[in-house]
């Protein structure tokens, strides 16, 4: 928690607080004494990414509400209701260091909860934990990220591309394309994908990245008709980077498609017309399609407070999921003191009615698990139920020798990280 003392030590130091040399001070009784608990989010309400990242601002927003209207948390010796800031990063990653410091020096945050692509994060993370202010990413991610104040609510790789793509291997052949967004997360899901190839027999024919705002993919498109792959593999992300689907399908390319962002996080099966998005299948930790009561109270929640909401997607859920996840946290703590709730979630909060199914975070590794789903996009735009992948655990922290209840390194692991996959990388 940061202090008022704190920040008028920042008043009269502003270069030495912008840079991050003056450190944040242990709570106080002033600190504590404020009466509410400070949940400030920072996500992309305009701009490229605006229509992926704005349903997880719903998500905040309901499981507020439900906090608030049950009568709030008992911390400190008081109940307590949150109070919800949210800023529009306008997906511009420039922004997120600034936001980030408001949040935490302006809004005296309790939790930050920021960002969509994996750049935005990291600007905004970077800002927030150095400050020891607990930090949170609520969508799907390239997981690794092993460092005591950052936490992971949405599905990792280990619980999306390699059962899914262990099924698709299967099910349609060893051969595969990738493209993919030219940024950290995407570059990850490639290693992701390499991994996969090697532990069920795949063959990688083609790799290649784009910079956001790409939208002409013609020579792209000719280029993968001319592999002929078994499957493409995708990780295309934002509003024109999603311009490849209708233009793929107007060219003739019909070859099945894997990706764990389409659908997923833009919900194209809506804003697309018939079939450009036909033959795609995706692995989410939740969609309004995923089966159960607890999915459908959910999209029905969400629907009543936003009537207008085109599709709830996975990014809602997680945006859920990580408020009351911390919920369960300042209440067992008792405190809004970082080093207390920390433990508190590291023990192991378990939400067994979140929207996906039953979510647990593992204070060993700072993610968590949860189940994941395999649908298919038919010809109208219908999502059809293939295979439930089953619940996995976050493990892939823990196979590179790290348990966070011990040990935080305060950096990110990647696959080529883990010993037993070396050979996944070597050059051919």
């Amino acid at each position: 928690m940061i202090t008022s003392l704190y920040r008028l030590k920042c008043a009269g130091a502003a270069l030495a607080c912008a840079l991050g040399f003056v450190g944040a001070l242990t709570a106080t009784p002033a600190a504590a004494a404020k009466s509410d608990i400070v949940l400030c989010t920072i996500d992309d309400l305009s701009g490229d990414f605006s229509l992926m990242s704005t349903p997880k601002t719903y998500g905040y927003k309901l499981a507020v509400k439900e906090i608030n209207d049950a009568g709030g948390i008992k911390v400190d010796g008081a109940v307590k209701k949150i109070k919800l800031v949210s800023y529009d990063g306008q997906s511009d990653v420039k922004r997120y260091q600034e936001l980030a410091q408001r949040c935490v020096f302006n809004d005296e945050a309790d939790v930050v909860m920021a960002g969509y692509t994996g750049a935005e994060r990291e600007a905004a993370r970077k800002e927030v934990v150095r400050n020891k202010v607990i930090y949170w990413h609520n969508n799907q991610g390239e997981g690794g990220i092993a460092d005591k104040y950052s936490f992971f609510s949405g599905p990792t790789p280990e619980q999306q591309v390699l059962p899914a793509l262990k099924a698709m291997i299967k099910e349609m052949g060893p051969r595969m394309t990738f493209i993919g967004a030219d940024y950290n997360f995407c570059r990850a899901i490639g290693q992701w994908v390499r991994v996969a190839a090697g532990l069920y027999g795949g063959k990688i024919e083609m790799e290649e990245y784009f910079p956001f705002g790409v939208s002409q993919w013609q020579s792209t498109i000719d280029k993968i008709k001319r592999v002929k792959p078994d499957f493409q593999v995708h990780c295309l992300v934002g509003a024109e980077h999603a311009q490849f689907y209708p233009q793929a399908q107007a060219a003739g390319l019909v070859t099945p498609m894997w990706s764990n962002v389409t659908i997923s996080d833009g919900y194209e099966h809506k804003r697309f017309a018939p079939p450009s998005l036909a033959n795609m299948y995706v692995p989410p930790g939740y969609i309004e399609d995923v089966p159960g009561e607890a999915s459908k109270a959910f999209a029905t929640k969400i629907r009543a407070m936003f009537p207008d909401v085109v599709y709830v997607n996975e990014h809602a859920a997680f945006g859920y999921v990580a408020v009351k996840a911390m919920a369960e946290a300042w209440k067992k703590a008792g405190t809004t003191a970082p080093d207390a709730v920390i433990k508190a979630l590291e023990s192991d909060v378990s939400l067994p009615d979140a929207p996906g199914g039953p979510w647990t975070l593992r204070g060993s590794q700072h993610h968590a698990a949860m189940p994941t789903y395999l649908f298919k996009v038919d010809d109208k735009h219908q999502l059809q139920l293939i295979t439930e992948l089953g619940v996995n655990e976050p493990t892939f922290l823990t196979d590179v020798g790290v348990d966070m209840t011990k040990k935080a390194p305060g950096r990110q692991f990647l696959p080529s990280d883990n010993p037993k996959w070396q050979s996944y990388f070597k050059a051919p």
